[in-house]
């Protein structure tokens, strides 16, 4: 690891992550597990497992060491760390090895049980703020039946409020 003023001055500075989601609350099995790293479906019949991927591969390499793994353990080894340490040690784990400070968290993708800002601001020792996702604000707004003609100020109404 490189070291000197630079790299020192750093590692002290907080990070804002602009952008980010809570943290799963609940034990995973494998699909869920890899459903979440490419926030998508299995992969059908393709025999590779999203742990294959680039990302996969990076997460076995830098997630690993901080449960007390070697870096690219075989998946089944990560998964079983996992779930022997819980969702909570994991994510406290993680959350502070990332040495994030503020967190603006979408709370608009949830395929799974997850923290609410404030719940993750608690986990990370950090300060979160949540994002307001114009588009929901949006339809909750067509989803009350407002009038054409009166939509833009509604809009404006429930955007105001959301903030």
């Amino acid at each position: 690891m490189a070291t000197g003023p630079v790299h020192e001055a750093l590692a002290a500075v907080e990070l804002v992550d602009h952008h980010c989601h809570g943290v799963v609350t609940e034990d995973l099995d494998r699909a869920a597990f890899e459903s979440l790293l490419t926030e998508g479906d299995v992969w059908p019949g393709s025999g590779i497992s999203p742990f294959d991927s680039p990302v996969g591969i990076a997460v076995r390499r830098y997630c690993a060491p901080l449960l007390d793994l070697e870096r690219h353990a075989p998946a089944d080894e990560y998964l079983a760390r996992r779930a022997e340490l819980g969702p909570h040690e994991v994510n406290r784990r993680f959350l502070a090895a990332a040495g994030t400070g503020v967190l603006c968290v979408d709370t608009g993708f949830a395929p799974h049980e997850i923290t609410s800002p404030a719940e993750l601001a608690e986990v990370a020792g950090a300060v979160a703020h949540e994002v307001v996702r114009l588009e929901a604000v949006a339809e909750s707004v067509a989803g009350r039946g407002v009038e054409p003609d009166g939509y833009a100020d509604a809009f404006r109404a429930a955007a105001l409020d959301a903030v």
